[in-house]
């Protein structure tokens, strides 16, 4: 859309709505007043969406499982068994190798 386009509707929707409220005041009331009512409703809606994602968000952190010594124990086991994938396997072990230097050069 142009801003000429733009422009124009602002005019036209201006004119009609004085039009409307000097020739028929009740109507251009009513008007106003469902509009106020569509954006108090829409407002409504986005308010109880927003609740509902937070509660959402809420009962989410509530239940993620919480660190402990046991998952410490199972991370330790886990690393030793990747530990142990890389050292049996030469191919895997010289990109592993790869990959490290890439990233040491990298930080460096």
């Amino acid at each position: 859309m142009k801003l000429s386009g733009l422009i124009l509707g602002g005019i036209v929707g201006a004119a009609a709505t004085m039009y409307v409220s000097r020739k028929r005041p009740d109507m251009a009331a009513r008007a106003s007043g469902a509009v106020a009512d569509m954006c108090a409703s829409a407002a409504g809606k986005a308010f109880s969406m927003m609740a509902g994602r937070a509660r959402m968000n809420s009962e989410a952190m509530k239940s993620a499982p919480k660190p402990s010594a046991d998952t410490a124990a199972t991370s330790a086991a886990a690393w030793e068994r990747i530990e142990s994938f890389i050292e049996s396997d030469p191919s895997v072990k010289r990109e592993v190798d790869k990959i490290k230097a890439e990233k040491s050069a990298v930080a460096h």
